[in-house]
């Protein structure tokens, strides 16, 4: 897809620093809430605006805001409200935490209104939306992140740091998946009163392929410096049987989905989902080089030539994770668990967005990893409704995919 004459790409994009950044969030769930008490510990954060459907979810917010010794945020509880926080002249930041359909739909408009954007994963459902998340973002300059906390996970990082010092040579393949038994949840439909509908299991029910890509992806597509670099060309996807996993959800589509993505320098990705049958909670994470391996679950391992056949577990492990610790552990893990114990990963990602947007700095992830990722929920459904077919990626970034040579985090 050609680029409109009045677009440049945004790769790396800096804009003004902002001495307070100030948030609007829309969608106040268990996410939400998590992000407002973070916010409340981050320097230079300021939560001015509070939006959602269910009038307990903006108490429940507003008073972590007050209770921290905030002044209250403006708050709004209609169905128009994410327009008119999107639309104040007191907000910097739209921070998204809706259901997965409105997600680009918000965004979107934030962005036509001037805004930064963050928003849960994924970005978007479709490929039309994600091409619009990708043009509003390069219309107006304006940054747009995925909220992927798994990309600030220690083992994750730690292994992109050996990554980008050739400690693993180079990356040949990699594995990543959303492996997790959420049958009960899935048919529940209790929400408490406290979700607008139950979009998840709607959204399963109707849809095949991987809807939830961006968790085993992501740390993969920043290590194999996918768009910094390299690019993903093409995907196969496989979607198994279909089996009941509750009253509620008889209409599910196939419980596992497997795809394969090929690269443009000829490296191999793995994804996989299913939240449908049993299975201890794995998010796969594997990097195969041509010296060295890493794998997290279920144990973290990895081997090293010249004993590249040797598992290396245990306190021999933990001595070379060690040495190769990523800056940003070192800075925010200590605080983070204090804060929110094994969530610390989301309190370092809420960190470094808001550090960047204050002092002017390119973001960690980009609108192109927020398109590339989120893509294939509707590419896996795509190629699973046809066999397995092979299916294109589109190019987001036009043709820039390899201006910028890995990946790089901003000081």
């Amino acid at each position: 897809m050609i680029r409109p004459k009045e677009q440049q790409n945004v790769l790396q994009l800096r804009c003004e620093p902002l001495e307070r950044v100030r948030i609007g969030f829309i969608g106040l769930g268990v996410r939400a809430k998590r992000a407002i008490e973070r916010m409340m510990h981050i320097e230079g954060a300021v939560v001015t605006a509070i939006c959602d459907l269910v009038e307990l979810n903006i108490e429940e917010a507003q008073s972590i805001i007050t209770s921290s010794g905030k002044e209250p945020a403006a708050t709004y509880c209609d169905s128009e409200g994410w327009m008119r926080v999107c639309e104040s002249p007191d907000i910097d930041l739209v921070y998204i935490c809706t259901d997965w359909l409105s997600h680009a739909k918000i965004a979107v408009h934030a962005m036509n209104c001037g805004k930064h954007v963050a928003l849960e994963v994924p970005a978007a459902m479709t490929i039309d939306e994600c091409w619009s998340l990708v043009d509003t973002a390069e219309k107006h300059r304006r940054h747009c992140i995925m909220l992927e906390n798994c990309c600030y996970d220690e083992f994750e990082l730690t292994l992109l740091n050996m990554a980008q010092l050739g400690v693993l040579g180079e990356i040949i393949h990699a594995e990543g998946s959303y492996l997790h038994d959420l049958r009960e949840r899935i048919a529940s439909n209790d929400q408490g009163g406290r979700r607008w509908t139950n979009w998840q299991t709607d959204f399963l029910k109707g849809h095949n392929g991987n809807p939830y890509p961006t968790h085993g992806l992501g740390p993969i597509a920043l290590a194999m410096g996918i768009h910094r670099g390299d690019r993903m060309n093409s995907i196969v996807s496989v979607s198994s049987k279909r089996v009941s996993c509750g009253d509620d959800c008889n209409a599910l589509s196939g419980n596992m989905n497997t795809s394969i993505i090929t690269t443009e320098k000829g490296h191999t990705i793995v994804v996989q989902h299913c939240v449908s049958l049993p299975h201890p909670y794995s998010r796969s994470f594997l990097l195969s080089g041509t010296k060295g391996f890493a794998q997290k679950y279920p144990q973290p391992h990895i081997a090293i030539d010249p004993d590249g056949e040797r598992a290396i577990t245990g306190e021999e492990l933990n001595n070379i994770l060690g040495e190769y610790c990523h800056p940003f552990v070192k800075t925010y893990k200590d605080f983070g668990e204090r804060l929110c114990g094994r969530r610390w990963i989301d309190y370092a990602m809420d960190s470094r967005l808001i550090y960047c947007l204050r002092n002017g700095l390119p973001l960690d992830m980009d609108v192109y990893d927020a398109a590339e990722w989120s893509c294939l929920v509707e590419l896996t459904e795509r190629s699973s409704q046809q066999g397995g077919a092979p299916i294109e990626f589109p190019d987001f970034t036009r043709g820039d995919w390899n201006r910028i040579n890995g990946v790089s985090f901003a000081e």
